[in-house]
């Protein structure tokens, strides 16, 4: 992926919906002696969007609703939605998009023969809502295009969410009565919903008269050549008292744009730092921990890990396991491992873990979450926190297994028939719940060492093996080249993915393995996989391969990267399934927290990778990445670290490093071979990678491109 081509993506949209000259400060308008440098708006990050319908969640870690911008030029509390028009013109809708910061503060523009509108909306929680809930501002900015013509910008309120959207889970109901208009505030059921202009004049008989089930309101603009007009509105997620509804008097949208830029900075701020030469990888990132934190909420004074702002407001222990995973190597250990406690309310009397019956994979997914929470950075207390909840889980597996042989099943040392109603969608043993359990005892041996019981990590990492060697004679029973979702030979793929990476079952270079990755990569669009139908895409079940992949050939890595963003949305979300050809996503709405946490993990593993005992250094990076990229502040099993990759000069590759107490392996990039080494710390291996000495601080390389390469 090119950072030129990135740039041409970028213009390319921005022509579409660009304001005028005479608007050129558009993208940074700000109030004079508002707020810090902090609070400063950055300009809107202008990507294409790839889906048939473009959708952004806003929202404030914590929350417990988010509010939908779009489809269109609309804003949705899930109970209500607002939509904007003009009246008597035909208007185009950009896409939604974020800062260029990644801060999900979004923008969009109405364009028309004669006018322009830009759109701003920020969500800041604010004391008087509690501390889950948020109020969201929208600021309209009319421009004059060609003259000075009236704007007659019409705003509807309707009861319900957007279309495509949801009705929040603690909604009391959609049918608000009565419908009150008491300027500037709509009132629904005695609550005050929508704070509007005073401008507003409602098409409807009169003030205080109730409505239908939508509202219209008028509002004339008449902005001039050079001197824009402005409306704001205020949604709080939820309706406020009118005691409540008074204290907003004071507020303007400046203040809870900045309100929303400083929280989200100083979050952004305490995650790992990431620069890369590709600009769009550099955002990826970023998009992601913001979909990652949006998908938090705060229950009983822990972090609760969500699938979805929208219609997944919920915790399956299986999208919630990636989200730690992503978080720790993120830097966000702290709501990790609140989240990986929030997990332990799942464990049943027997100690297994499950979100939802028939999901056998909780407990493996559990338990290596715990070891992530606890490792990345390591950490005693933590460990030995963990330790009796992952105990007794381990017991259930070992008891589950024995079960399997006392009893004669035809697939002996593996877990029993199941009936997910979910991913493989067939009624069998499944070979996912064995990869996990697997992972989830060599889980509890991390966890015992780093608690500081080497007896009990000995026990668990021989049961682990174990069990590796018993899913292996299973394996080689099947008869299969590749790998079956059950094993039975039935279903779709999903678990059988994750042998590879994250539960490392077998090794990339595994026949079997490789064998799935031609039949999944066979059927695939640009890399990503399908499920079920052909016309499917899937937004994340693909990330595995891709990381197992990236440990033999990380062109195939990239790849996937490459073909996930080109299937993003503007503020570089990815739905969770989407068609093919429609490149619609119907009612399963982005962003998906777990596509979010694929981006994330891969993007840190394909530049730092702690999965073994050696740490693995650019595994996946391309040649391009070498001029220039930092990874800081990225915590590892060994610590927190800073890594960098530079060309000092042609031909000579450098890495620079924090020390670790381990070996660390510096891979090259496909298209060069690497020749000597020039540091005395340094060795080279092959032609591929060198090995540093424990404690290495920097190294570097002669490099040569490959026969053929330029």
């Amino acid at each position: 992926m090119a950072t030129r081509g990135f740039a041409l993506r970028i213009r390319a949209a921005r022509s579409l919906f660009a304001a005028p000259p005479a608007a050129a400060c558009l993208l940074g308008l700000l109030a004079p002696g508002c707020a810090s440098r902090e609070a400063a708006p950055a300009p809107p990050l202008v990507l294409p969007e790839h889906y048939a319908r473009s959708i952004a969640a806003v929202g404030v870690p914590g929350a417990r609703r988010a509010f939908q911008v779009g489809p269109g030029s609309r804003a949705s509390t899930g109970e209500l939605t607002v939509a904007w028009s003009v009246e008597g013109d035909s208007t185009r809708v950009s896409p939604v998009f974020f800062e260029a910061d990644a801060v999900p503060v979004a923008h969009w523009w109405m364009a028309g023969a004669c006018e322009s509108l830009h759109f701003e909306a920020a969500a800041a929680p604010r004391p008087e809502l509690g501390d889950t809930s948020a109020l969201l501002s929208v600021r309209v900015t009319a421009f004059a295009r060609g003259g000075s013509r009236p704007i007659a910008l019409v705003t509807r309120v309707l009861d319900g969410p957007a279309s495509p959207g949801f009705v929040p889970w603690d909604a009391v109901g959609v049918v608000h009565e009565p419908r009150e208009w008491r300027q500037p505030w709509l009132l629904w059921n005695g609550r005050h919903v929508v704070r509007l202009p005073p401008q507003a004049a409602w098409t409807g008989e009169r003030a205080g008269a109730r409505a239908g089930t939508a509202m219209d309101f008028r509002h004339v603009l008449r902005p001039e050549p050079g001197r824009p007009t402005t409306l704001v509105f205020e949604i709080p997620a939820y309706g406020v008292s009118p005691s409540t509804a008074r204290r907003f008097e004071s507020l303007d949208h400046e203040r809870i744009a900045g309100d929303a830029r400083r929280l989200w900075r100083r979050w952004l701020a305490r995650a790992a730092s990431l620069h890369t030469p590709d600009t769009l990888v550099n955002a990826a990132f970023r998009a992601g921990l913001v979909t990652l934190l949006v998908c938090q909420e705060r229950s009983h004074g822990e972090w609760v890990p969500i699938g979805n702002p929208f219609q997944y407001r919920d915790v399956w222990l299986r999208d919630a396991a990636r989200a730690v995973r992503a978080l720790c190597v993120a830097g966000l250990a702290g709501v990790a491992r609140s989240d990986a406690v929030t997990l332990l309310r799942f464990q049943l009397p027997s100690g297994a873990l499950m979100s939802q019956r028939g999901q056998l994979d909780g407990t493996g997914q559990a338990l290596w979450a715990m070891a992530q929470a606890a490792s990345i950075p390591p950490s005693r207390a933590w460990a030995r926190r963990f330790m009796p909840a992952a105990t007794r889980a381990s017991e259930w597996i070992v008891r589950e297994r024995g079960l399997g042989r006392r009893h004669g099943a035809p697939w002996p040392g593996l877990l029993p028939y199941a009936d997910p109603r979910d991913n493989e969608l067939v009624r069998a043993q499944l070979v996912g719940n064995d990869a996990w359990s697997c992972a989830g005892l060599s889980a509890l041996a991390a966890l015992a060492r780093l608690a500081g019981d080497p007896s009990r990590a000995a026990g668990a990492e021989a049961e682990a093996a174990r069990y590796r060697a018993d899913v292996a004679a299973a394996l080689a029973r099947t008869g299969s080249s590749d790998i079956p979702a059950s094993w039975q030979g039935h279903g779709r793929d999903w678990g059988n993915i994750t042998l590879g990476y994250p539960t490392f079952v077998l090794g990339a270079a595994d026949p079997r393995l490789q064998g799935l990755a031609r039949r999944v990569w066979s059927g695939s669009h640009a890399r990503l996989l399908c499920w079920g139908d052909p016309d499917s895409v899937h937004g994340y079940i693909g990330g595995d391969v891709a990381q197992w992949a990236a440990r033999g050939a990380p062109a195939l890595a990239r790849e996937y990267l490459d073909s996930l963003l080109a299937a993003s949305t503007s503020t570089l979300g990815q739905a969770e399934l989407s068609s093919r050809k429609s490149r619609d996503f119907g009612d399963n709405l982005p962003p998906h927290a777990t596509a979010a946490a694929q981006v994330v993990d891969l993007v840190r593993n394909l530049i730092v990778d702690d999965a073994r005992d050696t740490l693995e250094i650019a595994t996946g990076a391309d040649a391009s990445w070498w001029r220039g990229t930092r990874l800081s502040r990225a915590p590892t099993r060994w610590g927190v670290i800073d890594v960098s990759l530079d060309e000092p000069s042609p031909g000579v590759a450098r890495v620079r490093m924090t020390p670790v107490a381990v070996p660390a392996r510096v891979w090259m990039p496909d298209r060069w071979i690497l020749l000597t080494s020039l540091a005395a710390n340094a060795r080279v291996v092959t032609g591929r990678y060198a090995v540093l000495a424990p404690h290495a601080r920097e190294a570097s390389f002669r490099v040569a491109p490959r026969a053929g390469e330029p």
